[in-house]
């Protein structure tokens, strides 16, 4: 048993009206979807036609597996009807690719592994859908400055193993990482775990190579090439021949492409910076009454661990009472004790907040880590905990964390939003949420709450008993949730991209300039309207 400590003492005026603006209205010549022709000249330039082209005109074996892998969405809540996925396997292919639809007015819909929450990556017609699976190469890691280099279709996780064998971290993680893909997260700049240690995408991918609505490549600080042996560079602009962790020559365009989900170009390549593999960890899972404490953990976290405070995490009743019936029952016994029967006797709805910390002097670290939580335990700002002893608790505590959203998942139709509030606020809007829910008699819905509370990002998830759809329940939904989030000033998006779930709220939550200027980019990268349509932009 590894226990801190095994004493317990224990509506909305506004509405949003979506914007009817169509930034696809703009384009002269209405996108088509694949024809015969079309499909024989992909096969022409993809070397592996074979495996590279899934033509669900073929058979119905083939379309199957379309409606299943790549039209439908993680969360089933979209569906496509693509008839065709082409899966390159080079950034010449991906070149040729565009370039031809570009020509013929053909939709593009770019698709990493699928497991977006917003549509991003789910056709809303029959584009043609352009999976990255194949390009999946690591190229290296530099042992000097730690910048890992791969192709954007790379398994997160696989890019995790390959840097811990190296020495080094990779400073993304995120609950999806067997499956997802770091092009797609680079695309929708996803945040994670360990944003509050490392940062964003922002500032640790160096170098990219993306692929333009026309074909052209640009190579921005990115030095590896799948097409080395092409001498026709004449479509290629080089920005750098080497992954520097400076360079300051000019705009840095990459940074359009960061959480741009494919709507100015396709991701081919990324190069990220990693920090050195931390030879300490230690992880606490407390539990405290009002989040008044949880705010209090936060100050005194900083303070007391400073440097090596590398993630807090909050998970709220609701959704650690879905943890314990639906998890994979990794945890259970830490989450029976944290979900005493006499809490749930006396009503209460505790908070529980997961603390990491990591560096590099294991007996300096886990002192360190004592003292906070000593102080805390003191000052009755956690009512009870668990420190993990070894690496199998560590894998406990976080896969309990990472079991929220499979676990609400699979307790009926979840209403998903990832927003991203002022940390005083955090639980403020869910209290808020759930009264006005109740004021407008949809009593029968549960709000569960969890997230990055040290960046003031929250996941909050509205489970409904109802299996199916409701439009009119979902519009209400939203409005109820959004204005909680906007009046606060808010943000509708914290990392998990806008696609097709909440473009038609962007008029309402960006300056018309900055819309003006957006749609002007939209049009110079992407002037026929092929990349990734019907997503990001009102």
């Amino acid at each position: 048993m590894f226990s801190l400590t095994s004493r317990l003492r224990f509506g909305i005026r506004y509405a949003i009206v979506p914007s009817r603006r169509n930034a696809s209205n703009h384009s002269k010549n209405k996108l088509r979807g694949p024809l015969a022709q079309d499909v024989s000249y992909f096969r022409s330039v993809l070397a592996r036609p074979g495996h590279s082209v899934l033509d669900g005109t073929a058979t119905q074996d083939v379309k199957d597996e379309i409606d299943n892998r790549y039209n439908a969405d993680w969360t089933k809540n979209y569906q496509g009807s693509s008839d065709l996925v082409l899966r390159p396997q080079s950034t010449s292919e991906v070149s040729s690719i565009l370039k031809y639809c570009n020509e013929n007015y053909i939709g593009i819909t770019p698709q990493g592994g699928n497991t977006g929450l917003c549509g991003g990556a789910t056709p809303v017609s029959n584009e043609v859908i352009l999976s990255m699976e194949y390009m999946n190469r690591i190229y290296k890691l530099d042992e000097y400055s730690g910048v890992l280099t791969c192709d954007a279709g790379c398994i997160l996780q696989s890019l995790h193993d390959y840097a811990e064998e190296k020495g080094y971290l990779f400073p993304l993680d995120i609950g999806s990482k067997g499956t997802c893909q770091i092009g797609g997260n680079v695309s929708t700049n996803a945040g994670g775990h360990h944003f509050f240690r490392f940062g964003g995408l922002h500032g640790t991918v160096v170098g990219m190579e993306v692929v333009l609505a026309d074909g052209r490549v640009l190579r921005m600080n990115v030095d590896v090439s799948d097409d080395d042996n092409n001498d026709d560079c004449t479509h290629r602009f080089q920005q750098s021949s080497a992954s520097l962790r400076k360079d300051n020559t000019g705009y840095d365009l990459k940074q359009l492409f960061i959480g741009g989900e494919g709507t100015l170009g396709i991701v081919t390549k990324v190069a990220v910076a990693c920090p050195a593999l931390p030879t300490s960890k230690n992880v606490a899972l407390l539990v405290c009454n009002s989040y008044s404490d949880v705010l209090q953990i936060l100050k005194t976290s900083k303070e007391e661990l400073g440097e090596i405070l590398s993630a807090i995490e909050l998970i709220d009743s609701n959704t650690m009472k879905f943890v314990q019936k639906y998890g994979s029952g990794i945890g259970d016994h830490l989450i029976s004790e944290l979900l005493s029967p006499e809490a749930e006797a006396a009503d209460k709805q505790p908070l529980f907040i997961l603390v990491e910390s990591q560096g590099c002097d294991q007996e300096s670290d886990s002192s360190k880590m004592d003292a906070f939580l000593t102080s805390l335990y003191e000052s009755s700002t956690i009512e009870n905990g668990f420190l993990a002893q070894d690496s199998k608790h560590i894998e406990e505590i976080w896969g309990i964390r990472e079991s929220c959203n499979p676990s609400v998942a699979r307790a009926g139709y979840v209403h998903k939003f990832d927003v991203s509030i002022g940390i005083e606020a955090y639980m403020e809007v869910a209290e808020e949420v759930s009264d006005a829910l109740e004021n407008a008699n949809l009593s029968d819905l549960t709000v569960c709450v969890w997230g990055h509370v040290a960046d003031g990002n929250a996941h909050i998830n509205i489970v409904s008993g109802q299996c199916d759809k409701d439009a009119v329940r979902e519009e209400t939904i939203e409005n109820i949730v959004y204005s909680s989030v906007m009046k606060r000033k808010g943000s509708i998006s914290a990392e998990h991209g806008i696609g097709q779930s909440k473009r038609k709220y962007m008029s309402q939550i960006k300056d018309g300039a900055v819309l003006e200027l957006m749609s002007q980019m939209k049009n110079l990268f992407d002037p026929h309207f092929i990349m990734n349509p019907g997503k990001y932009l009102p």
